[in-house]
């Protein structure tokens, strides 16, 4: 018996040398292929060649080492780690639209193929740019209706799934969806006053349009030049076709408790209630401290969207918030350009 370290002589005779391979021929071991260019210098067919079998104990350790770090490093990597499913989160409820929000994406290792919008059980969508887009929005939906969504995120480690999200849209009463951007407003009482009405509608607003921005609530459209804030406001609007409206709607909104239909209210044309609302702001007293509708937070604009086939739009950016059957705010010129950022969401 041939004890563990101990070398092993052989002793073969070369048969053959074809192609860089000798066939050798010995008692032990009767015919075996070999490497001619590991055999001494000079070897021919009939050459007698002693090869010596060694066991080397430190290499194959260390190979055996590194093999066990090389997996415990995929371990790391792709077995303890995995992505998350998306946190999602409801922004705002509007009559038609849902504006939906969620954490950047936990990717971990794997490597993204998709980030699917899921309403009441099926795909309408694919969000663009899912690494860099964190907000989006539902819009020509029904009335009063109950929806379920979920954000399905596929990826080179699986398919992971947000918690569903249910709600359901406002009735025409309901006007705590409303959320306005301000624009130019001289009168400094009528904006005040506009800011009150709308928190007791129990709507929202902000300086910039965002995401779930509704309406834009103005006097005039821009004077002079075009880029000034007021005018780089009013231009975002034209071209994401949200409704632009004077301040008068609001009021009205207010006097019959619903949604009131805005093609009254365009900012190029006198408000049916201009009168009531110049006498209103006329008897009213300077107020020390305006109680303001509450300010939304920021959030990064998204892309234009595009309408769906079932009929709804999935949107990553604005859209009009209007009850069923009102007409859409004045929309962009056909020349008019998308800004480099915006894309359209292919249904």
């Amino acid at each position: 018996m041939v004890h563990e370290g101990t070398p092993v002589n052989y002793t073969f005779t070369v048969g053959k040398l074809d192609a860089g391979i000798a066939i050798l021929i010995g008692e032990r071991a009767s015919l075996i292929e070999f490497p001619a260019l590991l055999l001494p210098h000079g070897v021919q067919v009939g050459s007698v060649v002693d090869i010596r079998v060694t066991r080397n104990d430190a290499e194959e350790q260390q190979q055996r080492e590194a093999f066990v770090a090389l997996q415990d490093d995929i371990l790391q990597m792709y077995g303890i780690n995995s992505p998350a499913p998306p946190a999602l989160r409801l922004r705002n409820v509007t009559q038609t639209t849902l504006t939906l929000e969620w954490d950047p994406l936990q990717l971990a290792n794997a490597d993204l193929h998709s980030l699917d919008i899921v309403r009441n059980g099926q795909r309408i969508a694919k969000v663009p740019r899912p690494l860099h887009t964190t907000s989006t929005k539902l819009s020509g939906l029904a009335m009063d209706t109950d929806y379920t969504i979920q954000l399905v995120l596929y990826t080179s480690a699986g398919t992971f799934a947000s918690d569903e999200l249910r709600t359901r849209t406002h009735t025409i009463q309901d006007t705590s969806g409303i959320h306005v951007c301000f624009g130019a407003i001289d009168d400094a009482r009528l904006r005040a006053a506009a800011e009150d009405v709308l928190a007791g509608l129990g709507g929202q607003w902000s300086e910039q349009i965002q995401v779930d921005t509704t309406h834009l609530v103005t006097t005039h459209a821009p004077r002079g030049q075009a880029d000034t804030p007021d005018a780089r406001v009013y231009a975002k609007a034209q071209q994401l076709s949200i409704p632009i409206v004077q301040p008068h709607w609001l009021f009205a909104c207010a006097d019959e408790h619903r949604m009131v239909n805005i093609s009254s209210y365009y900012v190029d044309v006198m408000a049916p209630n201009a009168v009531q609302v110049k006498e209103r702001l006329a008897k009213q007293a300077p107020r020390p401290a305006p109680a303001e509708a509450p300010k939304a937070p920021e959030a990064p604009e998204a892309p234009v969207s595009a309408a769906a086939s079932t009929g709804a739009t999935v949107e990553a950016t604005i859209a009009s918030s209007e009850a069923p059957g009102e007409p859409a705010a004045p929309a962009a010129s056909a020349d008019d350009t998308l800004e480099s950022e915006m894309e359209n969401i292919a249904l």
